[in-house]
């Protein structure tokens, strides 16, 4: 869905029963949020913003006078505001009743989990955006994405791939349903795939039996047929307005 005016959201009473998730018109950080939404079944109003005034001159500007830290992607809840990345992913975990942990055990896997995979996200960044100093230039990203595929990947996979191992369970905090972690560690996963795809390279999963089985149970759960089939998911995974060298 596009942005609406921001008038007709205020005057909406059933708008404002919804929580409003926003985050660029791309996958990015987005798109863990977006299938949280779907899983859990709950209608939300998906902000995606495609002009950058609309985020910076108009709805910044209002959210920063509830919460000063206000960045993108973020959650508006009645009265709370939550912003960055792995602290939404935990409040929907929390709200949308995804994570229900059993004990802090699992609390803190979860939390570990998402902090490995943002990990993973920057290092992926690094290559496809130039902002960064890292990739500069197209030809650098020529010589920066295939290292990253070959040499950044594996080190993390191998780090999950044991944590799978060591826990023993099919996602990666738990075996009987993903937790909010599982959903940016599926996003993670698939841009990758999807990257390697669009360079002509191997499969990074192909390595990892326990993550390519994660991968795969992941994207079949029923819950999410409706996300994988939606608009949302072929959105770009990069920003080609933000410089990306691969979106």
């Amino acid at each position: 869905q596009r942005r609406a005016a921001l008038t007709d959201a205020r005057t909406s009473t059933a708008q404002r029963a919804r929580m409003e998730f926003g985050y660029w018109g791309i996958r990015g950080l987005g798109a863990a949020g977006r299938m949280m939404f779907a899983y859990a079944g709950v209608e939300y109003s998906d902000v995606q913003y495609t002009d950058p005034n609309e985020w910076f001159g108009v709805r910044k500007p209002e959210l920063l006078k509830v919460n000063p830290m206000i960045n993108l992607p973020y959650v508006v809840d009645g009265e709370v505001v939550i912003t960055h990345s792995n602290s939404v992913l935990e409040y929907l975990g929390d709200k949308l009743g995804i994570d229900g942990f059993k004990d802090d055990g699992e609390k803190y896997a979860n939390a570990q989990v998402l902090d490995e995979v943002y990990d993973l996200r920057n290092a992926l960044m690094q290559v496809v955006y130039p902002f960064h100093k890292f990739t500069r230039t197209a030809e650098e990203f020529e010589e920066t994405c295939p290292a990253h595929l070959s040499t950044k990947v594996p080190a993390h996979y191998t780090k999950l791939e044991a944590w799978m191992a060591t826990r023993g369970t099919k996602f990666l905090v738990r075996d009987a349903s993903p937790t909010s972690a599982d959903f940016h560690a599926f996003e993670m996963l698939d841009q990758h795939e999807e990257i390697a795809k669009k360079r002509g390279a191997p499969s990074p999963l192909a390595a990892f039996p326990k993550l390519r089985a994660f991968y795969d149970e992941f994207k079949g759960l029923p819950r999410l047929a409706s996300y994988f089939a939606s608009p949302s998911f072929t959105l770009p995974m990069n920003s080609a307005g933000g410089g990306a060298w691969i979106v």
